[in-house]
């Protein structure tokens, strides 16, 4: 793979706020009503086609594989019922290891020509798999490689740094995960319909959110946004926006940033927060509620600036944590699309604050550029 000097660099379409990052990610509620209104149509009929399969593989790069993690958590609740789930990188998935017997293989890529996940969907189909794209541009190469293609969201996303893909994109892999659960009758009845009723108010509760936490989160950036390290830890559902956040603070403002998996936090990693650090802690599912707490307790103890993110009306963390971002109390397999706004409006501002443009993954700087037309030719992403 080499460079082609023929493909010039971006130039800035903006050079203050609002950038197009903040314009995507107050369009996260229309690009989940659109993901809603697009799909549901179509997910009875796929549920047919893939009902009597055993095993789901979900898979991307980037943020579309946190988009693959986050959709694919609705198809755990089904593990050990003859059912198989997995969410594996692209690059893995591609190369070999995983057997496309009775299998289906969902493949997320915002702009549909992703390399390395089109290469992992072609594998798996000319191995058997019944595979379906999920993409925001119409009529794009994805649908030449797969059975099936879904075109969500309520248009392409205009900054490099993708925001509002991320739940579009998840969004129906977790209608189909509930599809399969009515199906299969995995999860109790009143469960179900609780979740399709709260899914269903989404759109609005994501404006909630934005109106909410902007101004938090803003302040919050401008008084940490000079700290050392991020760490940003959740369990379930929720680890997948403890990466996708760390991405954007990676993409965004260059420094370090981690997500971890919360136990995988307090197992070594922890040691190296102190004051220079900022711990971000989803508490919002129940089963891990007790580890979510003691991390807030270790890390405040160790003179961190924490951010808990917590259901409405939870008082046990907000009792030990200075900064509680209160969020909709709904089922903990929604709660990561409504917690993930004040993490890219943390991420937003706190690029502002050090002086960065977020639109463009620091493609403006040519050496970059440059890189990234090696890492990426033309036409592979």
């Amino acid at each position: 793979m080499s460079n082609d000097p023929s493909v010039p660099p971006p130039v800035a379409e903006r050079l203050q706020h609002p950038f197009l990052t903040y314009d995507m990610i107050c369009q996260i509620p229309e690009a989940i009503q659109g993901t809603i209104e697009k799909s549901s149509g179509r997910l009875g009929s796929i549920r047919q086609r893939v009902k009597d399969k055993s095993d789901f593989f979900f898979t991307g790069c980037g943020t579309a594989l946190f988009s693959s993690m986050l959709g694919s958590a609705m198809f755990s609740l089904m593990d050990g019922d003859g059912l198989h789930s997995e969410c594996v990188q692209a690059l893995e998935l591609g190369n070999g290891g995983r057997s496309a017997k009775n299998s289906v293989t969902f493949g997320v890529s915002h702009s549909g020509i992703t390399k390395t996940t089109l290469d992992a969907l072609r594998r798996m189909k000319s191995m058997g798999s019944y595979t379906i794209g999920i993409t925001h541009f119409d009529r794009s190469p994805i649908g030449r490689e797969v059975d099936e293609t879904l075109v969500v969201g309520n248009g392409p996303d205009k900054s490099r740094c993708h925001t509002k893909c991320y739940p579009a994109s998840a969004l129906p892999l977790t209608m189909m995960g509930i599809e399969l659960l009515d199906e299969r009758d995995a999860v109790k009845s009143e469960r179900r319909q609780k979740i399709r009723r709260e899914l269903a108010g989404i759109p609005q509760l994501t404006k909630r959110v934005l109106v909410s936490t902007e101004p938090i989160m803003k302040e919050l950036a401008q008084n940490s946004a000079m700290k050392r390290t991020f760490y940003f830890a959740g369990t379930g559902p929720s680890y997948a926006n403890a990466l996708e956040a760390a991405l954007k603070i990676l993409e965004t403002s260059y420094v370090p940033a981690q997500g971890f998996e919360t136990e995988q936090l307090l197992h070594g990693p922890w040691v190296s927060i102190d004051s220079e650090s900022v711990v971000f802690v989803m508490a919002t599912e129940q089963r891990t509620y007790g580890r979510s707490m003691d991390l807030v307790r270790a890390a405040t103890s160790l003179g961190a600036n924490v951010v808990a993110l917590v259901h409405e009306g939870d008082r046990e963390i907000g009792s030990i944590c200075k900064n509680t971002i209160e969020l909709p109390s709904i089922d903990e397999q929604l709660t990561p699309y409504l917690s993930i706004i004040p993490l890219y409006f943390f991420a937003y501002y706190m690029c502002l604050r050090r002086g960065y443009n977020p639109d463009y993954l620091r493609y403006l700087t040519p050496a970059y550029w440059t890189a990234r037309n090696v890492i990426f030719p033309p036409g592979t992403h």
